[in-house]
């Protein structure tokens, strides 16, 4: 095991104090905690939120204090949090994010940033950055995240646990801060299989048809994008999973090239629709934000509704051209990140370029609407390396049985 590694916790017990945690993945100033209310399949775990989802009697910070001091306490919980709490979970805190959610790297000013619990040394990735780290660290069973550029992906991948972005729209996430209405879904994270299963069945009913995979795609445009030793590590992995379906074939996505679909289509979808979210508060309380997100909403503001209209349609068209490739079974397989998790201490150049890497992959489910499951099968210098699969729209709860297998 990394010596650097903090996974050995024992799980979080109900308390009406705020964690404390040495990781640092939970907030402290709005904390709740609610004991399950029934017997249920979920009646033996422990879970955590990301502080974006309403709770009934708590106030929510979206990882800034000001959007916190102008919250009042909420009227209603969350469907899916309660339903969670129906089926005999405990919900044992809210969790710590990325400013405003703006950002995958796992870093906060205002709360400072959680630490990664399968090495210390390096980010923990985000927006979902507590909900991970505080998984893999074991302090809870599972965790809520929300996920529009891998803010759960990206730190699953990270912290080396199993992460979902579902089909988009597939799981109610209603009393969820409005982020990017048409890309946002809520996620879920989780270390071991069965208690993966577990939430899977609680919070998706079965697939409306059920379909038979029948071959791995390798994306090769997504493999051209990452540095020789991601590629290499892979080999052996896209053995394993295309000898379970007997069919490995490679395909590429996107002749344009993917950096096209980043900055001209997702970059103006997610801008103009954060803007539409946060732009009233943002010109009402002028609130301190730190560079990077300060940065990517003056961006934002200034994406008009022509070509955010334009960018909608070239979305459908992706959308469209995953479909196809999808119809007969196929199942894509990727990397979830570009890279593991960046040292602390790198420099913000090589921790842009390795975004701007990543966001190549991301894009490609939150565009497309499909879902995608990340799995800790790889690692590089003995940090996580998620390895994804993606599959068409709706087969979500088939993709998570085939991809657990190989855990």
């Amino acid at each position: 095991m990394n010596k650097y590694a903090m996974t050995q916790f024992d799980k979080l017990s109900m308390s009406q104090n705020p964690p404390y945690d040495a990781l640092q993945s939970f907030v402290r100033d709005n904390h709740i905690a609610i004991e399950g209310l029934n017997e249920g399949r979920l009646k033996k775990y422990k879970f955590a939120a990301k502080d974006v989802f309403r709770i009934k009697g708590s106030t929510w910070g979206n990882g800034h204090p000001e959007w916190l001091a102008n919250s009042e306490p909420d009227k209603f919980t969350a469907s899916a949090i309660k339903k969670l709490l129906d089926t005999g979970a405990d919900l044992v805190g809210k969790t710590v994010c990325d400013e405003l959610c703006y950002s995958i790297s796992g870093e906060n000013w205002h709360y400072g940033n959680p630490l990664n619990a399968a090495d210390t040394r390096r980010l923990a990735g985000g927006s979902s950055s507590g909900s991970a780290v505080a998984t893999a660290a074991g302090l809870v069973d599972f965790a809520l995240g929300s996920d529009c550029l891998g803010s759960v992906r990206v730190p699953a991948s990270y912290n080396g646990v199993i992460g979902l972005r579902p089909t988009y729209d597939r799981i109610a996430n209603d009393g969820e801060v409005p982020y990017c209405e048409s890309m946002d879904v809520l996620g879920y994270f989780a270390s071991e299989v069965e208690v993966f299963q577990d939430v899977t069945t609680t919070l998706m009913e079965e697939d409306s048809e059920q379909v038979n995979f029948k071959k791995i795609l390798v994306i090769e445009d997504a493999f051209e994008i990452v540095d020789t030793e991601v590629r290499d590590a892979f080999k052996e992995t896209i053995d394993e999973i295309g000898a379970d379906l007997g069919i490995v074939e490679s395909v590429r996505i996107a002749d344009e090239g993917l950096d096209y679909w980043v900055k001209e289509v997702f970059q103006i979808v997610q801008g103009y629709e954060v803007w539409d979210s946060y732009g009233g508060f943002i010109n009402k309380y002028q609130p301190r934000l730190s560079p990077g997100p300060k940065e990517r909403l003056k961006n934002a503001s200034m994406i008009s509704k022509a070509d955010y209209l334009k960018a909608k349609e070239k979305q459908i068209e992706f959308a469209q051209r995953i479909d196809k490739l999808l119809a007969d079974g196929a199942v894509l397989i990727l990397p979830t990140t570009s890279s593991i998790a960046p040292l602390r201490t790198a420099s913000l150049e090589e921790i842009d370029r390795l975004r701007g890497q990543s966001s190549k992959l991301l894009i490609i489910s939150a565009l497309a609407g499909i879902p995608q499951i990340t799995l800790p099968l790889l690692s590089l210098d003995d940090a996580p390396l998620g390895v994804s699969l993606m599959s068409a729209k709706n087969t979500d709860r088939r993709l998570v049985d085939f991809a657990l297998g190989f855990l």
